[in-house]
């Protein structure tokens, strides 16, 4: 059902059915997806900590993408399949459907917001805290030397990364939060979330803006695909920046 009457968003739920993501199965998967970003963040910390950047084995970061693909590809797979039951909402509903070309402007257009927006605030973090830290994973991404290595840290990134979190967090988180306060509250629990799952303190806000600005997109868009292209541009952005300065690929 949708009864919008908006000119605006013809297509967006603004009016949920009474019972889109009220049942006990709803709330216990986003406690259980809450935990485990809980502990991602936890453990990323913890990693940080004892990372040696100087000797990192490709064959032990190669198993470790190959882990996560398998145990974030099943939660994927979960949320996929339990959405339209919590929702009440189709995948096409919310937003899985071929974009157009003012939906790829759109995400283009975002991912350079967002690139001055997590990046700036990053910077800014950086010069307020007088450090020069970095993410985890651009740590291991800079220490790796292996192509075959690089090539699959890279078709990670770019291809996986996007389209499992932003399932994750604008599909399910921020749709949840839309359901029960709206445009904000979906997106600073979506957005929140999304800057503490990658284990990093310092990154944590400058990334939760860059949230801010991927629910835009979806909003703006009301296609799922949107901001995935948006979050795999701005990845790709990085990458290409850390191979192409090698200043930042520097100890």
């Amino acid at each position: 059902m949708n009864d919008s009457t908006s000119t605006i968003s013809p297509a967006w739920p603004t009016r949920w059915p009474k019972d889109s993501f009220t049942s006990v199965w709803a709330w216990l998967l986003a406690a259980l997806v809450a935990a485990l970003l809980v502990a991602a963040f936890v453990a990323g910390i913890h990693g940080a900590n004892a990372l040696p950047m100087r000797a990192v084995n490709p064959l032990l970061i190669d198993f470790s993408i190959a882990l996560q693909f398998l145990v974030e590809g099943i939660l994927i797979a979960g949320i996929l399949a339990a959405l339209p039951y919590l929702s009440k909402f189709s995948l096409h509903d919310l937003g899985l459907r071929v974009p157009d070309v003012r939906t790829v402007g759109i995400a283009a257009a975002g991912a350079v917001l967002m690139a001055i927006v997590a990046d700036g605030g990053a910077s800014l973090m950086d010069s307020l805290a007088h450090t020069s830290h970095q993410q985890e994973t651009v740590q291991i991404f800079r220490a790796l030397h292996d192509r075959v290595t690089i090539a699959l840290f890279t078709a990670f990134a770019v291809f996986f990364a996007p389209f499992a979190e932003e399932t994750i967090f604008r599909i399910f988180f921020f749709n949840f939060g839309m359901r029960y306060g709206g445009f904000w509250l979906g997106t600073i629990l979506s957005a929140t979330l999304f800057g503490f799952a990658h284990g990093d303190v310092y990154e944590a806000l400058p990334l939760a803006l860059g949230g801010v600005i991927l629910c835009f997109v979806y909003y703006r868009t009301r296609n799922a695909f949107a901001p995935m292209i948006t979050h795999a541009l701005f990845n790709a952005f990085s990458i290409v920046a850390l191979l192409a300065v090698p200043k930042l690929s520097a100890p």
